[in-house]
Parts: structure tokens; C-alpha cells; sequence
């Protein structure tokens, strides 16, 4: 190749670089800008990319940070934002058409701008994080629900509706978050509620929810949900202090009349403090804020929860897949049912037969559907009292491990047993294992417990 032509392919090059660098964006602008107009949109704004948003009105400013999932209040104060209202400005942002539009290219100098007070407004939104644009809002149109704007992309005038006026200049108190807390029940593996009498602590593990003070129980899923529901919605009515200064001067008192949160993946828990009644509300401060609000008065009726408000009352939650043995035992008699390779068998003495899988399934369902209507404390009573020692009938359900585990020896393991004892009006005292208390449940379910061997045989 001559040094003529790679001159010229090099200039050809370099040519090619300055239309990509200078030309192609501006080309690209004026594209887009031109299919917003075609589009009728005033702002090309993707809400999901915005990160700040700042409302200035006159000489006041208003900023809206993303904060993680939600949006932080950074004005005269700190707060977490309300998301609804955020949601509405990203919404009428980017949803803004117009129904009007005046070519930037009629207007020969800013002033022409004056006619429409977009000169020197005194009002705009600033968006960061999806190429920054600002909105800047102008006088109102000749009907009600409109107004001139314009943005930063654009020297042009559009009349578009109020509804981004509307959404987002208001008090800025009103950008508050009114719920207590943005935390829902599923992120909660612990609480605790304390209050004068001792405390009330809930904690979920592998198998569920647990009552473990003041005493120890199976707790309703369904019911802690339906608390912890209530507690995190609880609305805040009004806001008292933005900083929670003295709060003997609230009645509140660290340590006492308050409920404490932990929260999966959180480092620090979260405590809501209860206070003095105000205006037929209750003063409360909650740690995750720093702030007094008042809250409603129904809030005492959550903190004085008592235990049996959350009470699994099924008598028996048991996995039916890992029992491998089911041991009848009543006095002078004892047989098991033990699952076989061919299902359920009958085993009394050295005798096996097969089993009825039917009346074996039916057992099962009668414990885990037995309800237990009151409990009585087991300690410091006679257990003979209650027909217990000995009781009428027990059935223990048992695992068997054919070899050793790090963590249980091979052999038979007892995952649950059931002591059936005095009967009384249709109802029965029964024991779990060693539970410290003693269950009444229905009569009926003893019918799931023939102590006839006979009874327990397949029908083939």
C-alpha cells in the first residue's frame, strides 16, 4: 500500500472516531427526543433508576433518598419515607404526557419563558440516577388540572396535568412513613413482649414457632402471624418528637412495657416502647426511628398478650413419616405396630400379622386433630389424681435406626408419647411425654385407641 492511501484510510479512520464521539450522540438525543414527542412524554425517565429525588419550592428543599428496598426523608429530619407517596412522583414522573407542547425553537431568548412563569420557577424536581433530569413547573393553564413545565433535556414548554404538582409538593411531614415498621412477619424469628407480671418470648426454630417464657409450648403459626401482623402495621396517629430525648418526660421507661423485635438478617433488634396515655392515644418511641409517636390506644391489649393467646392447641404435631414402630401399652397388656416392607403389621408377643393401615392412619389423624380445651400444671400435683400414674392407656411412637449417627445411637428412639387418664362430661386428661402440664381434650379420641389387638388386624 502507498504512504498516500494509509494517509488517507487513517484520516478516513479518524473521521470515523469524531462522528461516533460528537455527532452520533446528538443524533441520538435529537431520535429520542423526538419519538418522547411523538410519544406525547415529557420526561424519559425510568423510575427503577432513580435513586434521589429533590423537591425545591421557593427556598425550602425537600430530599427523597433510596435506601435499600425503601426511601429515607432527609428535610428538617431523618425518617424512613412513605413509599406509597414516593411511588406516585416516580409514577407521574415518567408517566408524564402532555397535552400541549410549545417549541423550544419559537422562543428566541430565555425570556420568553416569562409568559409562562418557567423563567426563573420557583418550583422543580430534580431526579438522580436516570440521567438526571429536572422538571422545572411553571404558572397554571387555563383549565384547573394543568400547568406549564419544562425540563432540563428540553428547551420546549408543555401543558401537561397538575397530578405531578399535586403528588409531590405537600407538608413534608406527610412523606413520613405512618407505618411503624417496614419489617413483615416473615423476616421475624424472635419477640419479646415485657410487661409487669414477667415476659412473654416467642421464638421460631426448625420445627416452627415456640412459646418459651413464661413457659414452654408449641405456638400457632397462624395466630403468631396474625400478632406480629397487628404489631408491625401498628399506623402511627401523630408524631411528638423527632428525637426521643428524655423519655421519662413520655412515661416510657427502658426495660419495662415494651416489645422487642429480631429480625432475620438484621444486626440490631428493634424495640417499641409503650408510654402514658395522650389524647386517648399511647405515647411509644420505637428504637428503629428515634422518634415519639402516638399510637392507638388498642396497642395496651398487644402488650399485655397472654401466653394462651398464642398456644398451639393441637394435642400432637407429629412428622408420620419417621415413626417406624407405634407401642400400645394398658394394664396386663402391651402390643406394637411396626411398618414393615409390605406395610403395617401386628406384632404381640412373637406373633406378626398384617396390620389394618386404615385404623393405623385413622390413629394418627385422631392425635393431630385432638384439641386440648384448658391445661393444668403438672408439678406440685398428684398425678394419680388425674388417672396418670398409672394411666388408663399409652401409645408411643417410635423411630428405629438400623446403625449409629453422629448424633443419635442405632436402636429404638421415642419421638412422642401419649398417657390417657381419668375421664369426666366427655372429656380426658392426657399427658404428653414428660410435659409439666396436664391437657383435657375430648373422650372421643380414645375410640382411635382400641386396646383389643383384634381391632388393629387387616380386614384381608
Amino acid at each position: 500500500m502507498s504512504r498516500i492511501a494509509t494517509i488517507l484510510l487513517g484520516v478516513l479512520a479518524l473521521a470515523a472516531v469524531i462522528f461516533l464521539a460528537i455527532y452520533e450522540p446528538l443524533t441520538k438525543n435529537t431520535r429520542e427526543n423526538n419519538a418522547a414527542i411523538r410519544s406525547g412524554q415529557v420526561l424519559d425517565l425510568d423510575p427503577s433508576q432513580v435513586r434521589l429525588i429533590r423537591i425545591t419550592a421557593g427556598d425550602k428543599e425537600l430530599v427523597l433518598k433510596r435506601r435499600g428496598n425503601g426511601w429515607q426523608v432527609e428535610g428538617e429530619f431523618k425518617d424512613r419515607a412513605a413509599a406509597a407517596l414516593v411511588g406516585k412522583i416516580l409514577a407521574a414522573a415518567s408517566g408524564l404526557r402532555f397535552f400541549d407542547r410549545i417549541a423550544g425553537g419559537e422562543f428566541q431568548n430565555d425570556d420568553g419563558w416569562n409568559d409562562y412563569g418557567l423563567r426563573k420557577p420557583k418550583r422543580k424536581i430534580a431526579f438522580e440516577g436516570s440521567g438526571d433530569p429536572t422538571l422545572f413547573l411553571g404558572k397554571d393553564g387555563a383549565n384547573e388540572d394543568r400547568l406549564y413545565v419544562r425540563s432540563s433535556e428540553s428547551r420546549d414548554v408543555y401543558l401537561v396535568s397538575d397530578d405531578i404538582l399535586r403528588a409531590a409538593f405537600r407538608d413534608e411531614t406527610d412523606f413520613r412513613d405512618r407505618r411503624l415498621t417496614d419489617l413483615s412477619p416473615d423476616q421475624i424469628d424472635r419477640f419479646i413482649i415485657r410487661r409487669e407480671g414477667g415476659e412473654l418470648e416467642v421464638v421460631r426454630d426448625a420445627t416452627g414457632w415456640q412459646i418459651t417464657k413464661p413457659l414452654h409450648a408449641r405456638a400457632d403459626a397462624k395466630k403468631v402471624e396474625e400478632v406480629l401482623h397487628r404489631l408491625l402495621g401498628l399506623p402511627i396517629v401523630d408524631f411528638v418528637a423527632d428525637d426521643s430525648g428524655d423519655l421519662g418526660i413520655h412515661g416510657l421507661t427502658e426495660g419495662q412495657n415494651e416489645i422487642t423485635f429480631f429480625a432475620e438478617g438484621k444486626e440490631r433488634h428493634q424495640t417499641l416502647r409503650l408510654g402514658r396515655a395522650d389524647s386517648g392515644h399511647l405515647l411509644a418511641q420505637f428504637t428503629a426511628r428515634d422518634s415519639v409517636y402516638r399510637l392507638p390506644a388498642e396497642t395496651t391489649d398487644l402488650l399485655q398478650m397472654k401466653p394462651e393467646t398464642l398456644r398451639d392447641r393441637r394435642l400432637l404435631s407429629l412428622n408420620f413419616d419417621i415413626v417406624d414402630l407405634i407401642r400400645i401399652r394398658a394394664p396386663g397388656q402391651e402390643f406394637a405396630l411396626r411398618r414393615g416392607p409390605g406395610g403395617w403389621e401386628l406384632q404381640q408377643d412373637d406373633s406378626r400379622r398384617p396390620a389394618s393401615e386404615a385404623a393405623v392412619v385413622a390413629l394418627w389423624s385422631a392425635l393431630a386433630a385432638a384439641e386440648v380445651s384448658s391445661y393444668t400444671p403438672a408439678t406440685g400435683v398428684r398425678l394419680a389424681d388425674y388417672g396418670l400414674d398409672p394411666p388408663r392407656c399409652s401409645v408411643e411412637f417410635l423411630s428405629v435406626l438400623s446403625e449409629n449417627t453422629p448424633e443419635t445411637a442405632a436402636g429404638e428412639q421415642v419421638i412422642a408419647a401419649v398417657s390417657f387418664g381419668k375421664s369426666k362430661e366427655g372429656r380426658i386428661c392426657v399427658r404428653l411425654d414428660e410435659s409439666p402440664e396436664i391437657a383435657v381434650v375430648p373422650e372421643k379420641l380414645l375410640e382411635a385407641v382400641p386396646l383389643d389387638p383384634a381391632a388393629w388386624l387387616s380386614p384381608r
